[in-house]
């Protein structure tokens, strides 16, 4: 019969059961980068109502109010202490296990309960996720608004799993498109035109 270590209560334990914990600090510190840019931008005194610090103010403060509930959520829930170091032993035990131990048809062996199942972070999508906001900053203002805001829509959809790319091409142009026209006539405000200064 498999017998469970016990629980180690050190600070590497805590960190372990809550590596949920990184989604909201990267949305904290975004929220706090945004809200400190958005109070100390340049606003033109003869802009109109609701001006260019509208749309960060609101993008701020769902940063920062998603953080809190999603770090209390993490906080309140972590993970179970055997699925937490599942992902340590699993590695060293699974090929053993294979070998030499019979198991029944959901796989769970003659002399153990099933094992907590640990959720893994795919990090294939979250490089995809930085490298694209990292090519959008980059690129925003030699190519402008309207081409990479178009590469940034396309790229997070590329890295949460889509797999229509000439489709999703069609509809980045479309919504970077809309955002253009909002801002240039709902709010009377100019996106970088970058290499599209003459056209747009």
């Amino acid at each position: 019969m498999t017998t469970h270590p016990a629980p180690d209560p050190g600070p590497a334990a805590f960190l372990r059961r809550r590596t949920g914990l990184i989604i909201p600090l990267l949305l904290l510190v975004t929220g706090i980068v945004l809200g400190a840019g958005t109070l100390t931008m340049d606003v033109p005194a003869n802009v109109a109502s609701p001006g260019p610090q509208m749309f960060p103010t609101v993008v701020a403060v769902a940063c920062l109010v998603f953080a809190v509930l999603l770090g209390v959520d993490v906080l309140r829930r972590p993970e179970p202490e055997q699925a937490a170091a599942l992902s340590v032993s699993s590695a060293d035990t699974t090929a053993a296990t294979d070998a030499t131990t019979p198991t029944d048809a959901t796989g769970t062996t003659a002399d153990e309960t099933p094992a907590a199942v640990r959720t893994r972070s795919n990090r294939w999508a979250v490089a995809g996720l930085v490298g694209t906001i990292g090519a959008f900053i980059a690129l925003l203002v030699p190519l402008g608004w309207l081409l990479s805001g178009a590469l940034l829509f396309w790229g997070v959809a590329r890295a949460l799993g889509s797999r229509r790319p000439v489709f999703d091409i069609f509809l980045s142009v479309a919504i970077s498109s809309t955002v253009q026209l909002a801002f240039s006539a709902g709010l009377g405000l100019s996106l970088p035109p970058g290499i599209l200064a003459g056209v747009l």
